[in-house]
């Protein structure tokens, strides 16, 4: 074995290799808690910053795209109580400018003046732009989405 390989003769990343993708996957555990905190603030501006100008967001069979439709997306959350987002279980594979991910995610929510309990994951898609990751896609995925008085089970 030739010093600086790794078992099974695949080259071991240098310590600046693994330092960025350190660096790389923190950066986008911070995007997805800015992305939390603006949504459960209704900043639909801070939102919609935090997406590629061709981003997209998924859930179920809607889909917003790009900018214009971002904020349609994002703009309604100021009026009324902004639904409560957390993230778990944060899994990011970086490949260069461009990295995946999924996490989970709990939501808490008022609907028509009812509580409700949301829980489903996000994969995602981050792009580095002008130095800095924001989405390239998100979609969302729900396991649940019920009142909170009759509970997930």
């Amino acid at each position: 074995m030739v010093p600086g390989d790794a078992p099974g003769g695949t080259e071991m990343p240098t310590i600046e290799e693994r330092v960025q993708e350190l660096a790389d996957k923190d950066e986008i555990r911070e995007l997805t808690a800015r992305y939390c905190l603006a949504v459960a603030e209704g900043d639909a501006d801070e939102l919609v910053a935090l997406f590629c100008p061709d981003g997209t967001f998924v859930t179920g069979d809607r889909q917003y795209s790009g900018l214009a439709g971002l904020r349609e997306l994002y703009g309604g959350l100021a009026a009324g109580v902004p639904p409560k987002p957390f993230i778990q279980n944060h899994v990011i594979e970086v490949d260069g400018d461009t990295a995946t991910g999924r996490c989970g995610a709990e939501i808490r929510m008022v609907r028509k003046g009812e509580a409700y309990t949301v829980a489903g994951h996000y994969a995602d898609v981050y792009r580095r732009l002008d130095g800095r990751w924001r989405f390239l896609s998100r979609n969302f995925m729900t396991y649940h989405a019920v009142p909170l008085s009759r509970g997930w089970a």
